[in-house]
């Protein structure tokens, strides 16, 4: 029977170390290696520990008090400390407290259970004793500045930890375990070093726990095209379940009998159902048809980049016929593509992020950007991923968590990434390898529906604008990986990238200025006609004043220079038309505004009847 390494860990421990903490996934269930049925993991690690050399193992919470199958034997640890009481121990039974033996539990406070935890181990017991305190987050959390009261029970629990002054060998010494879900939410800084401590952490389960549990449990799932054991299907769908618990999966598997009382669903439907509420992934909404489509749609809003089109396309493509990832042995998990963005200001490759967005999910509120210069600082990855327990703004979360956890599918863009901090780049390399992210409140988000893009401006001060488009390509790609290779020291980053770096071209083309212009237009009108009720906004021989704009324009800030200019030669003159000859919307409703580029280079605004 397969033992997770966290078991055989905690098994080795037990009777060597004096207190151990098991973190992580502890309200999940795992099966029991003994008995063969699924259990509670604090359940679980007292019969482990059981198995042992403990003979006894009082379990207790704040909650219930005192409960299994050795609740009795806890009455008999209390009489050993009662007389003490008269003597005016500090760690004395509380004179009120009532111990009920049997399985039901007895209601014992935290005082009294560590009283008579004490007692025993600091002077020992008759058989090998292990207390088990499930909700120790509860019983033994105080903040960052603990009252006198809580630091009394504090060096109270840290003294049972050390136990014995003794050095005579006498066995196994007595055993605390604390089962919390986080080991922050314990003091660990005010109890004993390493040597009376150690940290036992639960992981979700392995691929070998998933496999297994589903050897015991698929044939009880209503799914159509059910998977059978030695399919590819049924690897897939192991493979798919990483990153869940097993709790999770059952709740899966319930979720499959409902649904299948409308209509049995398949597998990979029933687990976007689990994880987004939604039967049918947006993904599967896309056809074939549309994705024929999908470079002449790109290219109406980003001019003279094709192959940057195309290679997007061929991402998404990839993407679509499930093919993404395959390098993987996990693919299910990874992101549905990554793209590495790098080329001169201004050439479209946050317009192409966003046009991608609106173009897969139909909405341009799918596209999420984050500004990497303002994630320069070594503890800005706690913005990104939330602060940890204690500390300012745990509660809010991480803001790139929080966002993909609200819009799964989605198109994530982090602009600039050469400013971010070095350990914001070791959380790019656990998304891109693992596809999920664990934030701050212990809460795992996946990034498995989303594309990934990178983009940077290096090597476009150094990169000469009038080399051809192939040279220019070329150059920043080197760049980029010497960057990342030399004086970032992150090779692994661009190893998951792979060939998808995409360098785009410097916009010479004045013609494509001028497209870029024109279709910076629509926005216009229809402010125009919102606000002010215009009808049209019509320029005179507007291809001779596009051209005009267009020979104002840098080369190198490519569109964001064409934005520039067209603000000079047509946004401000409208601007202070409206201002100064405009005194009332209702002179403007209806009408056309009109735009003239006179002989003399200057510009002249009217507005014309319709």
């Amino acid at each position: 029977m397969h033992r997770p390494t966290w078991l055989l860990s905690l098994e080795a421990n037990a009777g060597l170390i004096s207190c151990i903490v098991v973190h992580g996934e502890v309200h999940d269930l795992r099966r029991n290696p003994w008995t063969m049925e699924y259990q509670r993991v604090p359940q679980l690690v007292a019969d482990a520990i059981r198995e042992g050399t403990f003979k006894t193992v009082i379990e207790w919470d704040p909650v219930t008090g005192i409960q299994g199958r050795d609740a009795a034997r806890w009455e008999d640890l209390a009489r050993a400390v009662g007389p003490r009481e008269a003597s005016g121990a500090a760690y004395a039974v509380a004179p009120e407290a009532h111990f009920d033996s049997g399985p039901q539990g007895a209601s014992v406070t935290t005082e009294d259970f560590v009283a008579v935890m004490l007692a025993a181990m600091v002077d020992g017991t008759d058989r090998p004793t292990a207390f088990v305190v499930d909700l120790a987050n509860f019983a033994f959390s105080f903040g960052q500045q603990p009252s006198q009261t809580e630091r009394d029970l504090l060096a109270r629990l840290a003294k049972a930890i050390i136990g014995r002054d003794t050095t005579e060998a006498t066995g196994p010494r007595n055993l605390l375990v604390l089962i919390s879900p986080t080991a922050h939410a314990l003091p660990l800084s005010m109890l004993p070093g390493p040597a009376h401590v150690r940290e036992v952490v639960v992981p979700l389960p392995d691929r070998e726990e998933r496999t297994t549990l589903l050897g015991d449990r698929l044939h009880q799932w209503k799914l159509k095209n059910q998977p059978k054991r030695g399919q590819v299907a049924y690897d897939d769908l192991v493979d798919a379940l990483d990153g869940m618990s097993c709790q999770d999966i059952l709740n899966i598997e319930e979720l499959s009998r409902r649904s299948a009382e409308t209509a049995e669903l398949t597998a990979d439907q029933l687990l976007s159902l689990y994880r987004h509420g939604i039967q049918t992934s947006a993904w599967e909404a896309l056809s074939r048809d549309k994705l024929l489509t999908m470079p002449e749609v790109l290219a109406e809003r980003v001019k003279g980049q094709s192959h940057a089109i195309e290679k997007v396309t061929s991402v998404t493509i990839r993407a679509y016929t499930g093919l993404a990832g395959l390098q993987h042995s996990r693919r299910q998990r990874m992101p549905k593509g990554t793209l590495f963005f790098v080329g001169p200001t201004g050439v479209g490759k946050t317009e192409l992020a966003k046009a991608l967005a609106e173009f897969l999910f139909g909405d341009e509120e799918a596209f999420i950007r984050f500004d990497m210069s303002e994630f320069n600082h070594e503890h800005s990855d706690q913005r990104l991923v939330g602060a940890p327990p204690g500390y300012v703004g745990y509660e809010e979360g991480g803001q790139l968590t929080n966002a993909i956890r609200k819009r799964p599918f989605c198109v994530l863009l982090f602009d600039e990434i050469e400013k971010a901090h070095l350990r914001i780049l070791d959380k790019f390399l656990q998304i891109l390898e693992d596809g999920r992210l664990t934030d701050g409140r212990g809460q795992t988000v996946s990034f498995s529906e989303a594309i990934i893009i990178f983009t940077s401006n290096i090597g476009a001060a150094e990169i000469d604008p009038a080399s051809s488009d192939e040279e220019a390509r070329d150059a920043f790609q080197r760049r980029v990986r010497d960057h990342f290779v030399r004086d970032m020291g992150r090779p692994e980053l661009l190893n998951r990238i792979g060939d998808n770096i995409v360098a785009f071209n410097f916009v010479r083309d004045r013609g494509f200025l001028a497209e870029i212009m024109r279709s910076k237009l629509g926005p216009l009108r229809a402010q125009l006609q919102d606000k002010y009720g215009i009808r049209a906004v019509r320029i005179a021989d507007e291809r001779t004043f596009l051209d005009r704009v267009a020979r104002d324009i840098e080369p190198t800030m490519g569109g964001r220079g064409a934005i520039t200019a067209l603000t000079k030669w047509l946004i401000d003159p409208v601007s202070n038309f409206l201002f100064t000859q405009v005194s009332e919307r209702s002179m403007c409703i209806g009408k056309t505004l009109v735009v003239v580029l006179t002989p003399d280079d200057s510009v002249r605004v009217v507005l014309e009847a319709a």
